[in-house]
């Protein structure tokens, strides 16, 4: 591992303290991110009162991202498929996190903190470095069973450093105990093998079944190069293009990465990551512009995903998400009642210099209708994109 992996993987840190900050001011509910902080640098892991201190701009951009990220992934999960008799028919459905780190999404999922979870068969798979999938197995996760639940891991040697995790409450069990992978993987190396260990079957991911690709800010550290690679294996869900035009497939991406632009803020951004050692280095994979140089607005992130294979992609900047749609009016004003912010201007320049994107690639006639709902614009928006405040690019 050289420098700049180390660099890489230290974000994980950054994040979970962030979001370990906000939940202790009351942004929003999250029993399991205390757990998952342990060990990170400036976490006072013996109480929760002041553990985690952080700026008041800072905490506000990390609950609008949770908030974005999770109305992305609940939109997901409510969708209505053809086939389904009914609302509550537990339809499977996979939701694949890359770069996942300290996330705890799948927990607040599985133990009723967010909607959508309880109501159908949904195979969770997270993503990342083998350094992080182990510690992630072994020590966080023990840490975050609740009172009553028992936390078992399996080891898969086969496909090297991957789990299959559970969640079991004592004397009984559920459809999703046995859902939770963990999969190691270099996201810079070919998604070729990536999505081998995902299909096999100790793990059973399945091609065929609706899946959502989540990755906040993960494209924006690979060489751009790896990028595109990866980006056109996730449109075709797991495959190098598009194979059949008979077969169903439905592949949905929900991405939240920094948008640079070509302005001081940006400039600054990107100087502060050369800094840190992670952009302007040589390791294995050669020195490539990374992702994050070469993707710098927001146009180009949604014109990347059409052209990586998505037929659709929409994507809005987090203030724009903030104040028209996304995040939502009760979300705001619990932001509002936990701290005041003095820092308006430079909390809209923040946002302006981050995005949520969505696309999708379906293939035959069954998911149309689900395509075009989960990348609709305005009113119906399941994910809240509102006309003149988002950008929309077509295959």
């Amino acid at each position: 591992m050289d420098s700049s992996d180390r660099a890489v993987i230290s974000t994980a840190d950054d994040a979970v303290l962030a979001k370990l900050s906000c939940v202790e001011k009351g942004y929003y509910q999250d029993a399991f991110v205390h757990a998952m902080a342990k060990g990170v640098k400036g976490v006072d892991t013996g109480g929760r009162n002041g553990s985690s201190p952080m700026e008041p701009i800072i905490r506000k951009g990390t609950h609008a991202r949770v908030c974005a990220v999770d109305k992305a992934i609940s939109a997901f999960l409510s969708l209505r498929l053809e086939g389904d008799s009914s609302s509550n028919i537990k339809g499977r459905r996979q939701v694949v996190i890359f770069g996942a780190g300290r996330d705890t999404t799948y927990l607040r999922y599985r133990f009723g903190y967010l909607k959508g979870f309880e109501e159908k068969q949904v195979d969770w798979f997270e993503v990342d470095h083998t350094f992080i999938i182990e510690q992630k197995a072994h020590i966080w996760l023990p840490h975050c069973a609740p009172e009553g639940v028992n936390y078992n891991s399996e080891m898969n040697a086969a496909t090297g450093v991957s789990y299959r995790a559970s969640f079991s409450r004592q004397g009984g069990s559920d459809a999703n105990d046995s859902n939770y992978h963990l999969i190691g993987h270099d996201l810079r190396s070919p998604p070729s093998s990536l999505f081998e260990k995902l299909s096999d079957p100790f793990h059973c991911y399945d091609r065929s079944i609706p899946t959502i690709f989540v990755m906040e800010c993960v494209i924006m550290y690979l060489p751009d190069e790896a990028s595109w690679n990866l980006l056109r294996y996730v449109a075709n869900n797991g495959e190098e293009t598009d194979q059949s035009k008979e077969v169903n497939s439905f592949a949905v991406i929900a991405m939240y990465d920094p948008i640079p632009s070509n302005d001081r803020f940006g400039q600054v951004m990107l100087q502060n990551l050369q800094k840190r050692g992670i952009t302007g280095q040589k390791h294995q994979y050669g020195e490539q512009l990374l992702s994050l140089e070469r993707t710098l607005t927001l146009s180009d992130h949604l014109l990347k995903l059409t052209k990586s294979g998505f037929d659709i992609a929409v994507g809005c900047n987090m203030m724009d998400a903030y104040d028209h749609g996304i995040i939502s009016i009760d979300d705001r004003r619990r932001a509002a009642r936990c701290e005041m912010l003095d820092e308006l201007e430079e909390f809209a320049i923040l946002m302006k210099h981050y995005c949520l994107c969505v696309g999708v690639h379906s293939r035959g006639d069954r998911y149309k209708s689900a395509a075009i709902s989960f990348t609709s614009v305005g009113k119906d928006s399941l994910i809240g994109f509102q006309e003149g405040r988002c950008k929309v690019s077509r295959g």
